[in-house]
């Protein structure tokens, strides 16, 4: 036996435990006791989207890369 397989009982149960408390922690009311005006989400939301896009040009760009070295070495080679 390996340690990897001991762990695995540990880390499911630990999983399952996870999963069934998570969900009731995010439903108990709890006082807040801070303030965030209503442009905090609005920025939250702005901030996701941005990142959301920069990654997809980001990606697009190594992609495009990749497949444009492809195809000089193949209209290199005939």
């Amino acid at each position: 036996m390996t340690s990897n397989s001991t762990n695995r009982p540990l880390a499911l149960k630990l999983t399952r435990a996870l999963l069934l408390w998570l969900p009731l922690l995010l439903v108990v009311p709890v006082k807040a006791y801070g303030y965030a005006d209503p442009g905090t989400g609005a920025f939250l939301y702005q901030a996701a989207y941005a990142a959301f896009l920069g990654g997809t040009f980001y990606l697009r760009r190594i992609l495009d890369r990749l497949f444009r070295r492809r195809t000089r070495v193949e209209s290199d080679q005939k």
